[in-house]
């Protein structure tokens, strides 16, 4: 800044899927309980192979909504696996440990030929400008298709994510539909999402 220094908002890497379930766990479970909200009987829905994400698929098992979940993350698809009455679709593509997902061309590929009524992406960032953030360059291009492939397309974050950026954009804003999250404290961001017709949706 002018005159001085400060620290970035920016994060510098993504830490493991594992590590990601410890933090904000019970804001995580709340939106994942709001995402539920829209989900209806008969849905075709994508989750990414984020924490959040995860929450929704356990929310749709405990309430037993009939839907078809696509998912590229394998902890997703070994939760649901465990309940055949729903519809499980496991996206193929190279494996990223990090993120106990898929990943890649064959992913990308796969997703592109998809028309579902849903989309609900996690972030690791999240702005009025540009939308949706991941910090890596093949989740950001998958969960873009995976965006453009939904009828409605939804982005849960917890708050902490809120106002901060990561590398890549994932979902530009004019692509976003809904945000559900525990709270955004920030009045200009609201009235800026509100303006681009994004409805917001606080969980509590």
């Amino acid at each position: 800044i002018r005159g001085g220094a400060t620290l970035s908002d920016r994060s510098k890497s993504e830490i493991s899927f594992q590590k990601r379930m410890n933090v904000n766990t019970e804001e995580k479970k709340m939106i994942a309980k709001k995402a539920i909200e829209f989900i209806q009987e008969g849905d075709v829905i994508i989750l990414d192979a984020g924490t959040t994400t995860f929450f929704i698929a356990k929310e749709i098992i405990s309430m037993k909504i009939n839907v078809t979940i696509i998912t590229n993350s394998l902890m997703i698809a070994k939760e649901t696996a465990n309940y055949p009455d729903f519809d499980l679709i496991f996206i193929g593509g190279k494996f990223d440990w990090k993120n106990m997902a898929t990943i890649g061309s064959s992913a990308i590929n796969f997703v592109s030929d998809l028309s579902v009524d849903k989309a609900f992406i996690g972030a690791n960032g999240f702005d009025a400008i540009h939308g949706a953030m991941a910090f890596g360059e093949d989740n950001a291009v998958l969960n873009k298709m995976m965006a453009n492939t939904a009828k409605q397309v939804f982005i849960v974050s917890d708050s902490s994510k809120i106002g901060k950026s990561a590398f890549f954009t994932s979902v530009p804003i004019e692509m976003i539909d809904v945000l559900i999250t525990n709270e955004v404290s920030d009045d200009g961001l609201i009235k800026v999402l509100e303006d681009k017709g994004i409805k917001i949706e606080i969980a509590r």
